[in-house]
C-alpha cells in the first residue's frame, strides 16, 4: 500500500511541475516563445512590445559611402558588403496601434495579418522621413493603404518635399522622389499632423508613450522616435545611420542618400553621444535582422551589437 502511495505522490508532484513549467513560460518575453521568424521580431518593452516587420533583408557595400578612408572601409567591411534591412517598427502602446514608417510596402500588409492586424486597425503612422523607402507602404494604386491613420510628419519635412520651385531645380531623377511625397501628403491630408520635434536633451511628447527628436541632415526634417512604456526605453533612429556597421563608429563618414551630408554627420555625433550614455535598446530602418541592439563600446570605438 506504500508502495502506491509513494508512486501516485510522485505522479501528482511530477503534474504539478509540469503545471509550474507552463505556467513560467506563458509568462516569458515574446522572443522565447519561437514567434519570430526571418520578417518577424518581438521585443518586450514594459507590459507591451516593440514589432519588427522586415521588408526584406539585403546587403549594403561601401559604394553608398562619401570620402570613407580606405583604412577604416578594410577594418570595418572586411568582405565588402555588410549586412541592411528596410525595417518598419510596429508599436502597441495606450491602446493604439502604432507604425513607425511604412518601408516600400513589399511585406507589410502580410506581416500585419500574422499579427492578427487588418490595415484599417492602424490608428498611426509616424514617419522618420519621406524618402521612398520609408513612405513606399502607403499606398497602393493611388488609395491610402491605412484609411484609418493620423500620420504624423515633421514641418520641415513636408515643407521640403511639397516645395515645387524647389522640385522644379532638380534633376529628373530626383523630382520622382517629391512627387511620391505629394501623393503621400495629398492621400492623407485629411489625416495629417505636422509637429517641430525637438533636441534629444529636450525631447517632448508627441503622442503617449512616443517623444519626437530633431535628427537633421539626412532629410531636412528627419526625425527620431523615443517609445517609452513601463519604465524602459526604446530609440528608433530612422536613417540617421544607413550604414551601422562603419556610421556607427565613424559618425563623421556621410552616405549618398545624405541631402545634407554635413548637417547629418552633426547629428549622428550628437545623438550617437547621448545614447552612448543612456545603455538602451536602438533600432534603425537599415540594420539587419532583428534591426535593433545595444551600443557598445569596443577597442575599435562604439560599435553596434545586434539582438539575438
Amino acid at each position: 500500500m506504500k508502495h502506491y502511495l509513494t508512486i501516485a505522490l510522485l505522479l501528482c508532484l511530477a503534474c504539478l511541475q509540469g503545471c509550474g513549467q507552463k505556467a513560467n513560460q506563458s509568462e516569458a518575453p515574446a522572443q522565447s516563445q519561437g514567434q519570430n521568424d526571418e520578417l518577424i521580431y518581438h521585443y518586450p518593452l514594459g507590459d507591451t512590445e516593440v514589432v519588427l516587420l522586415s521588408d526584406g533583408q539585403k546587403t549594403d557595400n561601401p559604394s553608398v559611402l562619401v570620402n570613407a578612408p580606405e583604412e577604416i572601409v578594410r577594418e570595418f567591411v572586411p568582405t565588402g558588403e555588410a549586412g541592411s534591412a528596410f525595417n518598419i517598427f510596429l508599436l502597441k502602446l495606450a491602446g493604439k496601434k502604432i507604425l513607425v514608417d511604412s518601408g516600400m510596402g513589399y511585406n507589410l500588409v502580410e506581416n500585419l495579418a500574422k499579427e492578427g492586424i487588418s490595415p484599417e486597425q492602424i490608428d498611426i503612422i509616424l514617419l522618420t522621413h519621406m524618402h521612398g523607402d520609408h513612405i513606399g507602404g502607403l499606398m497602393k494604386d493611388g488609395v491610402r493603404v491605412f484609411p484609418n491613420a493620423e500620420l504624423y510628419i515633421s514641418e520641415k519635412e513636408v515643407a521640403y518635399w511639397t516645395d515645387k520651385e524647389l522640385q522644379a531645380s532638380l534633376p529628373e531623377g530626383q523630382q520622382r522622389g517629391f512627387a511620391g511625397a505629394q501623393a503621400v501628403v495629398e492621400a492623407y491630408k485629411d489625416k495629417l499632423h505636422l509637429f517641430e520635434p525637438q533636441s534629444i536633451e529636450q525631447m517632448t511628447e508627441l503622442i503617449p508613450g512616443v517623444k519626437s527628436i530633431a535628427s537633421y541632415g539626412h532629410t531636412p526634417g528627419h526625425t527620431c522616435y523615443m517609445v517609452e512604456n513601463g519604465g524602459q526605453r526604446f530609440f528608433i533612429w530612422g536613417d540617421l545611420i544607413n550604414f551601422p556597421t562603419v556610421q556607427v563608429p565613424h559618425p563623421e563618414i556621410a552616405t549618398r542618400h545624405d541631402i545634407d551630408p554635413t548637417q547629418a554627420a552633426v547629428s549622428r555625433a550628437h545623438v550617437l553621444n547621448w545614447l552612448e550614455r543612456q545603455g538602451i535598446t536602438v533600432a534603425g530602418m537599415h540594420v539587419p535582422y532583428p534591426g535593433m541592439g545595444q551600443l557598445t563600446m569596443t577597442q575599435r570605438g562604439l560599435e553596434l551589437e545586434l539582438l539575438k
